[in-house]
């Protein structure tokens, strides 16, 4: 039985080079407005309860996409006295907000990853190799069937179990990532789990042990809702060797250091993230980096008042030049750490 999500992309962009169709001048007019926002380029959108947006186009009002199915959390989960489960071909799985994986008990790469609801002790549901090998979502998704198979191997990104240069008695996962080509907006090398299940005022803490060997990732970790379009939340980003946080949503808003500090090359740091959902002004937004803060926020971190945010990506979940990235020690929780 495979459990494993693959979110469909339906636009090259949220919210761009979509085929509109015009719909009338009033956007209020739609429905039930979820979410209303400005994008960066300017334009205002609105969300509405039953998944569509649109956008307000010089009094225009026009359709973009479907951006969830509105039915997706009575389809995707079964919620009642006992808990959350989520709904598989092969019955039932109950969600995980809290679990640690330090990578010393497998023997390769693809024993990381639930292949049954009976596999009680793993956390990871799927991976993604995004490369100039591999650079549609065809391509990737048939690299990671057959590795899982064991019917093929790597071929340019990678992800391996691999001895920790400072400790070579430690297991650690090594992601390598080739440079993407030009008309490629990313590269990927990157863990999935998807047995999450956090939504508004859920507090999420997050922690890993990161190590850059080469090069320098764009994001070290996304916190996404895979049932809508694009996989939209908060992720965890490098920019001129600084760690914040960017929403990968709506406005794109980025929560900076006020006093930043360098991330080091070739040593081993640890990144620690907390966040309490709110599609307002009253999220929160934390980053530690080795043991002190360096932001502390307040202000929106999910997309939409319904939005879940069930998946946590890790390694080089996005980068624009060739990188190689040790990770270990991964942390989720629904409680500090």
């Amino acid at each position: 039985m495979k459990i494993i999500l693959v979110t469909l992309t339906l636009c090259v962009i949220l919210f761009s080079g979509c085929k509109k169709e015009e719909q009338g001048n009033d956007c209020n007019s739609k429905g039930v407005v979820l979410e209303t926002f400005i994008s960066p380029e300017g334009k205002e959108f609105y969300i509405f309860k039953d998944g569509t947006a649109y956008v307000n186009n010089n009094g225009s009002c026009e359709f973009v996409l479907q951006y969830f199915d509105p039915d997706f959390l009575s389809k995707s989960y079964k919620i009642d006295a006992t808990g959350k489960s989520l709904i598989t071909d092969g019955g039932l799985l109950p969600i995980k907000n809290e679990y640690t994986d330090n990578f010393e008990s497998y023997s390769k790469f693809s024993d990381l990853f639930l292949k049954s609801i009976a596999d009680k002790d793993l956390y990871w549901t799927s991976f993604t190799l995004l490369s100039p090998a591999a650079p549609t979502i065809n391509d990737y998704v048939a690299v990671r069937t057959c590795i899982l198979d064991g019917t093929c191997t790597f071929i340019d990104n990678k992800i391996q179990l691999a001895s920790d240069p400072t400790n070579v008695a430690n297991n650690v996962l090594k992601f390598t990532s080739v440079a993407p080509t030009p008309n490629m907006i990313t590269a990927k090398a990157s863990i999935e789990s998807t047995i999450n299940f956090f939504n508004k005022g859920s507090d999420l803490w997050f922690q890993a042990d990161y190590y850059v060997e080469s090069g320098e990732p764009f994001s070290l970790a996304d916190f996404e809702n895979t049932y809508f379009d694009k996989g939209p939340g908060p992720r965890v980003v490098v920019r001129d060797s600084k760690l914040s946080i960017e929403n990968k949503f709506g406005a794109k808003k980025e929560y900076f250091q006020s006093s930043p500090i360098s991330i080091p090359s070739k040593r081993w740091f640890t990144v620690k993230v907390h966040f309490k959902f709110s599609n307002d002004v009253e999220g929160v937004i934390e980053l530690w980096q080795d043991g002190k803060q360096v932001i502390s926020a307040r202000g929106i971190n999910l997309p939409t008042s319904n939005s879940i945010q069930n998946s946590v990506e890790v390694g080089i979940t996005s980068t624009s030049v060739g990188c190689v990235l040790l990770v270990d020690n991964i942390k989720i929780s629904a409680l500090p750490l």
